[in-house]
């Protein structure tokens, strides 16, 4: 992997994981340091996050973490919404029957003892592999590169966002889209990921207002 594409991955990983929160200074100097590298592989790792809507940058000012906003729940998920299930359904012929009884198994049996923000943690990954494998067998690239972006900002607002109780209310939903796939019914499959999406929707602007300081 080249210094450029270290130094991206580096600094989207700290981003999406909340570890650089949302409006905090991201020091060019403290990451060159941080990294080990000089300016330009940094510098052109910023120039790509900035693409990806994932930092603000301002001529010689510096540059900071995008904020994570009601606005862009509802833009994440109209595009979700919109694009989505076509995407999914597309997809199904290149969805091994293995994966899906594989991933269904490990929705129904989380690893013993995790608990609280572990546990957690668990089905906030979970559900981002289940979503991002799910599309990727569509055959418009445009579209996965656009879907890869909308799951990367989704992954950051899930863990800025989330709720104690997060994973609990969207196992059920989770293992009705995967019999959905069993079953080879993309009606049905159709009609609960467009239901999963909207309530989906509706439980991150929840918990996102929980979470916002008074």
């Amino acid at each position: 992997m080249g210094k450029t594409n270290y130094a991206y991955e580096y600094i989207k990983d700290k981003i999406l994981t909340g570890e650089y929160p949302p409006l905090s200074d991201l020091s060019e100097d403290t990451l060159q340091k941080e990294l080990n590298m000089s300016r330009t592989p940094v510098r052109e790792a910023i120039l790509r996050l900035e693409k990806e809507d994932l930092v603000y940058v301002y001529p010689r000012k510096g540059t900071i973490v995008t904020a994570v906003t009601l606005d862009l729940i509802e833009d994440i998920y109209g595009v979700r919404e919109l694009v989505e299930p076509s995407m999914v359904l597309s997809s199904l012929p290149q969805i091994s029957r293995e994966w899906l009884l594989d991933i269904r198994r490990r929705f129904v049996e989380p690893p013993e003892g995790l608990t609280g923000s572990d546990l957690r943690s668990y089905y906030i990954n979970l559900d981002t592999e289940f979503h991002l494998k799910t599309v990727a067998g569509c055959p418009n690239r445009y579209l996965i590169r656009l879907m890869n972006n909308i799951h990367d900002q989704n992954l950051r607002l899930r863990i800025l966002s989330s709720h104690p109780t997060e994973g609990e209310g969207s196992i059920e939903e989770h293992l009705g889209l995967i019999d959905a796939m069993l079953n080879d019914s993309p009606e049905e499959l159709e009609k609960k990921l467009t239901e999963h999406l909207k309530i989906s929707r509706e439980r991150t602007i929840s918990h996102f207002r929980y979470k916002r300081p008074e």
